[in-house]
C-alpha cells in the first residue's frame, strides 16, 4: 500500500532532469511509494510538459506564466490528497528507503513541521542542506571577496554545515530542494509564503515553523541525490536579482536574522 504522501515537483525548463526525478519515484516499491506525484510546470519553453505527460501516473498542472517557486508549490499542494507533502526540485533523485525513513520519523515526532533529508551529489559528496539562519555577514562572506579573509572559510562552514550527518538534528532551516511538510505543520504553519518569488522562501517557512512553536528537523537517514541544476530564475543575472530582492524582504521581516539573533541549531536524541 502506498504511503499517505503526495510529492509535488515544480518544473521550469527542467527537461534534462525531470524524467529522472519522476522515474526515481515510480520505481520505488509500492510500500514506500507516494500515493501521487504532481508536477507543476511554470511555463517552460522546453519539453518539460511533454516529459511529464509521458507518465500516466503523474498529475500535471500547467501555469501560463512563471509563478515562482512558492506559488507553484502551493498550487500543487492545493491538489494534493496525501496527508504529508514532499516538495522536490526537478533535479533530485529519491533513493530507496528515504521516504519510509521520513514517514517513520514524522510519526515519532508529533511537533515536527518540516523535515529535510540528506542530499548527495552524483559523486556521493554530501551537500549542505541544513543550515543556520543566514546573517548579512554570512552572505557577504559567501558572495563577495570578503570570503577570502582569514577565518572566513571556518565561519562559512559553521553556517553551511551545523548539523551532525549521523543523527537527526533540530535545525534552523533546511534547503528547499527537498522539504517534507507534515500534516501538523500544514495545519499550524501553512504553506510557503508567496511573497517570495525565488530564494529565501525555504528560510522564511522554517522561521515561521519556529515562531509557531514547531520543529524543523534534518534527517540524515533519509538520503536523496541532488544535481543542483536550478533553472527557475532564467539566468545568472536574473537569479542574482531575485536573490537580492528576497534577501531584503527576509531581513525586513526578520531583522533579528540579519545580526544572528534568530534561532539556534542543536542536536536532539
Amino acid at each position: 500500500m502506498p504511503l499517505d504522501l503526495s510529492v509535488v515537483i515544480t518544473s521550469f525548463n527542467s527537461a534534462s532532469t525531470l524524467g529522472d526525478t519522476i522515474e526515481s519515484l515510480l520505481k520505488l516499491a509500492i510500500s514506500e511509494s507516494p500515493c501521487e506525484v504532481i508536477v507543476v510546470d511554470n511555463a517552460s519553453s522546453d519539453n518539460s510538459v511533454e516529459i511529464a505527460e509521458g507518465y500516466s501516473q503523474v498529475t500535471l498542472l500547467c501555469s501560463p506564466k512563471n509563478l515562482g517557486l512558492a506559488r507553484a508549490n502551493n498550487m500543487g499542494a492545493g491538489k494534493a490528497s496525501g496527508g504529508s507533502i514532499l516538495f522536490l526540485n526537478p533535479d533530485t533523485v529519491i533513493l530507496p528507503g528515504a521516504l519510509h525513513t521520513l514517514m517513520n520519523f514524522q510519526l515519532n515526532h508529533p511537533n515536527a513541521a518540516l523535515l529535510g533529508p540528506m542530499m548527495l551529489d552524483s559523486s556521493g559528496i554530501v551537500h549542505s542542506t541544513a543550515r543556520t539562519y543566514p546573517t548579512l555577514f554570512d552572505i557577504m562572506l559567501r558572495r563577495t571577496p570578503l570570503g577570502k579573509l582569514p577565518g572566513a572559510k571556518k565561519h562559512i562552514r559553521k553556517h553551511l554545515n551545523p548539523a551532525d550527518t549521523h543523527k537527526p538534528s533540530v535545525v534552523d532551516w533546511v534547503v528547499g530542494a527537498a522539504m517534507w511538510l507534515t500534516p501538523a505543520g500544514r495545519e499550524r504553519v501553512g504553506l510557503m509564503s508567496e511573497k517570495y518569488f525565488l530564494y529565501f522562501e525555504d528560510v522564511q517557512w522554517c522561521m515561521r515553523a519556529s515562531d509557531a512553536g514547531m520543529e524543523v528537523w534534518f534527517v540524515p537517514g533519509a538520503v536523496i541525490r541532488h544535481d543542483g541544476r536550478r533553472e527557475s530564475a532564467g539566468g545568472s543575472a536574473t537569479a542574482l536579482w531575485f536573490h537580492l530582492k528576497s534577501m531584503v524582504r527576509f531581513f525586513s521581516e526578520y531583522p533579528c536574522a540579519m545580526i544572528g539573533k534568530c534561532g539556534t541549531t542543536r542536536t536532539k536524541d
